[in-house]
């Protein structure tokens, strides 16, 4: 339905006697298709992994259409509101609405919750969760077909620890048919240690701030945000960085409360903080909140602003972008993935004339990446899938993913006698 060959809409419809969607994501770079495929029967349920929008986003215009059961977490319920409200009322980016506030109402009225290593029984199916260390609520799929086989979806995974999380689950039950993410599948893809990437963040900052420049640092709302800020307020309180405003913006400051209030889900290092602090993990002298951005445009001191949208599609990182990115000595810090077609991305690419809604700037400030990802590597990918293949694994499906990579992955797959296939979007891929 979505999401093979590409990132993006990611969306799978696994077609048998009481049909299940797995993730109904919007693809934020679209400039013609935003919304999955239709499924090729009606659904009796939907899975969803998280809460970022191309998982999430197109899930309430599937529930809008089919009155079926969603199966997702609590955390994911509580961010996914707010990412799908603020997607909505960013329309004019994206074109027409697909679907309505009311309709993002219909996933808590259709909701069947599920929580981190729960087992539940579907019509048909045994489905049980795993942590997939990706963001905040994030899970892995496992479905066991009563007589028949296994299915094992990641939706998005990160197998390495991060400030946040704990890395996914590895000691995982027989599994006959992987679906996996493919992000960062490619030759070249292996990240640097989050050590050094942090020490390459801070150091550039340092620099900013030294210089009285502003850093504007684009994030997701979930998951990069909190990373980002933890990062920032450790080497303040070492005594690293420089203590200056740290100004949060979009929905960010919304969505880490709910880290407190899933503090559980969390590494257990940032659950003993919370409990024994009594305070919430981002309540820090330097972090306000922006009330009035206009006046924060006005502001001669340097500054940090960790606002959104993570690609620049749109959000407060816009009009930021306006102001301090056509002024040299301030930094653009990318943290993230940026899919293909986004104005992150362009920047990325080293292209410096960016079209906005209603016109062209010029981005005259410097522009870096820190590698801060949620993704497993290739290296990790292939660890995870060759730990799964030595119980018995029949076939890796590969998507989300640009297809070079996915191609990339699935060669030193087959180097290992692992069977993989790349499908694509709408093809039926039959297993027994």
């Amino acid at each position: 339905m979505g999401g093979a060959r590409s990132i993006g809409r990611s969306s799978i419809e696994i077609i048998c006697k009481n049909p299940i969607i797995l993730d109904s994501g919007v693809d934020v770079g679209a400039s013609s298709k935003l919304l999955p495929s239709d499924p090729k029967s009606d659904p009796e349920a939907l899975i969803l992994t998280h809460a970022h929008l191309d998982h999430y986003g197109a899930s309430p215009s599937i529930l809008r259409r089919w009155d079926c059961d969603t199966y997702v977490t609590p955390p994911t319920v509580d961010v996914g509101e707010i990412l799908l409200k603020d997607f909505i009322s960013l329309s004019p980016e994206y074109g027409e609405r697909p679907y309505s506030i009311q309709d993002i109402q219909l996933i808590r009225r259709r909701e069947r919750s599920i929580r981190l290593n729960d087992y539940v029984t579907l019509d048909g199916w045994e489905l049980r969760t795993f942590n997939a260390g990706h963001v905040l609520g994030s899970v892995m799929i496992h479905l066991t077909a009563i007589d028949g086989p296994s299915i094992l979806y990641t939706g998005d995974i990160n197998t390495a620890g991060t400030r946040t999380l704990r890395g996914a689950e590895t000691e995982l039950p027989k599994v006959d048919y992987l679906i996996i993410e493919g992000t960062y599948g490619g030759d070249d893809d292996i990240h640097p240690s989050r050590k050094k990437v942090e020490r390459q963040f801070i150091e550039d900052i340092r620099n900013v701030i030294a210089s009285g420049g502003v850093t504007i640092i684009p994030t997701f709302a979930l998951g990069r945000a909190q990373e980002v800020l933890l990062t920032l307020i450790s080497h303040m309180e070492s005594g690293v960085l420089q203590e200056v405003p740290i100004f949060v913006d979009g929905m960010i400051r919304e969505i880490s409360k709910y880290y407190n209030a899933y503090w559980s889900w969390l590494r257990p290092e940032l659950q003993r903080m919370i409990r024994e602090s009594k305070r919430g993990l981002f309540d820090h002298r330097a972090i306000e909140e922006v009330r009035n951005r206009e006046e924060l445009l006005e502001i001669s001191e340097p500054f940090i602003i960790v606002t959104t949208s993570g690609m620049l599609q749109g959000g407060p990182v816009l009009t930021y972008l306006k102001h301090f990115g056509t002024k040299r000595g301030n930094l653009i810090y990318l943290t993230g993935y940026q899919v293909r077609g986004t104005r992150g991305r362009m920047l990325l690419d080293g292209i410096r004339q960016i079209p906005m809604q209603d016109s062209i700037i010029e981005v005259k400030c410097d522009v870096k990446f820190a590698d801060f990802s949620a993704h497993a590597d290739q290296p990790n990918l292939i660890n995870f899938i060759t730990r799964i293949a030595s119980k018995g694994l029949k076939e890796v499906i590969l998507v989300h993913g640009e297809p070079d990579k996915l191609i990339q992955l699935r060669r030193k797959l087959e180097a290992r006698g692992i069977r993989a296939y790349i499908p694509y979007e709408g093809e039926i891929v039959r297993i027994k």
